[in-house]
């Protein structure tokens, strides 16, 4: 049985990276291989976590690795050419075998786990979700005309999920609630200025990740031990420069 275990993070990663793509030589049965391919993680992580996992702590790690395949699979609904497909595939299964990877160590192998390995790579897969959502919700309402809510409505809900879900380990319960209601707030206000901007899909979702991501790394220095001030401000200052840089170099609809 361990040895099952210990392959399943593998296994998945193979298994849903195939779904992603079988899903886009299938368009008409859109999006019910996917959908297998995204619940494969939160069914391999229940038998990874099993009676050794608190059911809560289980959420809390690998909530955001699920929210970032469901943004895969909603970006694959406007995903054109091999590229875009493999590109999404490769993604799913990296992620997919990286977490599993992680909350198997955890598991089994505490030892060999890294101080805090999946809140890292939660962090790291925050843009990523985020650039897919924003994106494809930019495409549906150029294509097919999608109310302005469905953009806003649903990077409300990113923000609200991405920030309980990344919260510092430190954080007492009323913090996390405080920081899930100023996700909400960000992800409205990132959405709102999605649709004043006219720019194109794929910039939209990188306007939309970089201000989401750097109001989500503000919170790091309210925790001890806290970055440097230098660090703070070679921070900030690259992400204005990006930010301006991804603007003015945008081609404008």
């Amino acid at each position: 049985m361990i040895l099952l275990l210990r392959l399943l993070p593998f296994i998945v990663a193979l298994f849903q990276a195939a779904c992603f793509i079988w899903q886009k030589g299938s368009p008409g049965t859109y999006p019910f291989l996917v959908v297998i391919g995204v619940l494969l993680v939160p069914v391999a992580s229940g038998f990874l976590a099993f009676r050794r996992i608190s059911f809560v702590d289980l959420i809390e790690k690998m909530t955001p690795t699920f929210v970032l395949h469901l943004a895969l699979a909603f970006g694959l609904s406007l995903a054109e050419g091999p590229l875009a497909v493999w590109t999404i595939a490769i993604i799913g299964g990296v992620s997919s075998f990286l977490s599993l990877e992680l909350l198997f160590l955890n598991a089994y192998r505490p030892s060999a786990y890294p101080m805090n390995g999946l809140s890292r790579v939660n962090i790291a897969y925050v843009p990523i979700a985020i650039w897919y959502v924003a994106s494809t919700t930019s495409g549906y309402m150029m294509f097919i005309h999608a109310p302005w809510f469905l953009h806003v409505g649903l990077l409300s809900l990113l923000g609200a999920i991405l920030f309980r879900t990344t919260g510092h380990p430190g954080a007492s319960l009323a913090q996390n609630i405080i920081w899930t209601l100023i996700g909400v707030l960000a992800g409205a206000e990132i959405g709102w200025i999605g649709l004043m901007l006219p720019l194109s899909m794929g910039m939209q979702g990188v306007v939309a990740a970089i201000l989401f991501t750097g109001t989500l790394r503000m919170r790091r220095y309210l925790y001890d031990p806290k970055p440097s001030s230098r660090m703070a401000l070679g921070e900030a200052v690259g992400l204005c420069a990006l930010f301006i840089s991804c603007i003015v170099t945008a081609k404008w609809l």
